[in-house]
């Protein structure tokens, strides 16, 4: 591993951990007062020092730059000497330059400006090997997808609540353990077929809590996929294997977030590598061709009422007069949330007519104004 980062903290995958221990955690090494400041999970550290979740101190010569304990402000940031004053460029895939209301984001070592960190990154990809824990005969490899994805989603609820940030998902196999399992690790008990999906009858059982795999998997996936909206938050599914993974389960939480969703056969494919590369398209002026956390409004004149929207979005749970009391799509507000839109987003909006008669007075004209907000991928807010 590179010296540049330190192994901060491990969540085991064998069952679900409480979001609450997660913030725990990361709240020991996230300090609002910057560098060299108290710690907020480190009673009696040392200055400049913030104990580890084992006691070591996270500061010291191997510290990640700007990281609890590292001496002097991150540059780049706004308290860095020359830095300028929206923040560093290079941040966390649609993470502004800056927090809400101007504050800096808080300094962690959990998420970093890409300009900081790209070499380790690279370096650690370099490094990843096979599993060398040999997978036994007639089994599934081990895969706590589920676990893996709540502590993503609570890392950004906890460093960037109500700001645009995407969660890439790479799937390999089928989750088989912890949270979000979806199949057994014995292959003898295959996945579930279409068959047992329509007639919703999933027969594997956990033997521990007598529950069926599928409807406790996709409960937990459409919990991680609601508080991923609440906090505008995006999550892609990177699917390439050769059997099933379980995207029915997780169908929520890219549906929902408007997050790219792609199967294939491998990593390898250029079906795989050619659409992860559309991703970071950039426009004319470098920045990223996305844009996160927005909420769209829908206003009509009288006679005219809204039935929903056909999309991936979610609603916002606003009802006024303009709303119509027959729900098609995503229905019953008036208001919805993209967590991420592109040029190539598409969706329909449903209207009724609600004049008498079900048509309206001869010459007479209905207006529809569409109001929406978003967050550009430069960190400014806009509204169109």
């Amino acid at each position: 591993m590179s010296t540049n980062v330190d192994l901060c903290a491990q969540v085991l995958g064998t069952k679900e951990v409480n979001p609450k221990q997660i913030r725990d955690t990361l709240s020991m090494h996230i300090g609002g007062g910057g560098p060299g400041g108290p710690a907020a999970g480190g009673a009696g550290a040392g200055a400049g020092q913030r104990p580890g979740i084992n006691g070591a101190p996270m500061g010291g010569p191997g510290a990640m730059p700007g990281a609890p304990g590292a001496p002097g402000p991150r540059p780049g940031f706004p308290g860095a000497p020359g830095a300028p004053g929206g923040g560093a460029p290079g941040g966390a895939l649609g993470a502004p330059r800056a927090g809400p209301m101007g504050q800096a984001p808080p300094h962690n070592k959990f998420l970093q400006p890409i300009s900081e960190c790209d070499e380790s990154i690279n370096e650690l990809i370099d490094q990843i090997t096979v599993d060398r824990w040999p997978v036994p005969q007639g089994h599934r490899p081990v895969r706590a997808t589920g676990a893996a994805m709540a502590v993503a989603v609570t890392l950004l609820e906890v460093c960037y609540p109500s700001t645009g940030a995407r969660i890439m998902t790479f799937v390999g196999g089928a989750c088989t353990h912890g949270p979000g399992e979806v199949v057994g690790e014995e292959l003898k008990n295959p996945i579930r077929s279409w068959h047992t999906i329509k007639e919703d009858n999933a027969p594997y059982m956990k033997k521990e809590e007598n529950a069926p795999y599928m409807k406790k998997a996709t409960k937990f996936f459409d919990a991680l996929s609601s508080r991923a909206v609440k906090n505008g938050h995006v999550i892609d599914m990177y699917s390439c294997a050769l059997d099933q993974t379980g995207l029915l389960e997780m169908k929520n939480t890219f549906n929902s977030t408007g997050g790219h969703v792609v199967m294939g056969d491998s990593f390898n494919s250029s079906l795989f590598k050619q659409t992860y590369q559309r991703v970071f398209e950039k426009d004319a002026h470098g920045n990223l061709k996305q844009a996160f956390n927005a909420t769209m409004e829908v206003k009509t004149s009288n006679g005219l009422r809204i039935e929903g929207v056909l999309g991936c979005c979610a609603s916002a749970g606003v009802k006024n007069a303009c709303v119509a009391d027959q729900e098609m799509g995503i229905g019953g507000t008036c208001q919805w949330k993209f967590n991420s839109l592109t040029p190539r987003t598409t969706l329909c909006c449903l209207l009724e007519i609600s004049a008498q008669g079900g048509q309206l007075p001869q010459n007479a004209r209905g207006y529809i104004q569409f109001v929406t907000q978003y967050q550009h991928a430069d960190g400014r807010k806009r509204i169109r």
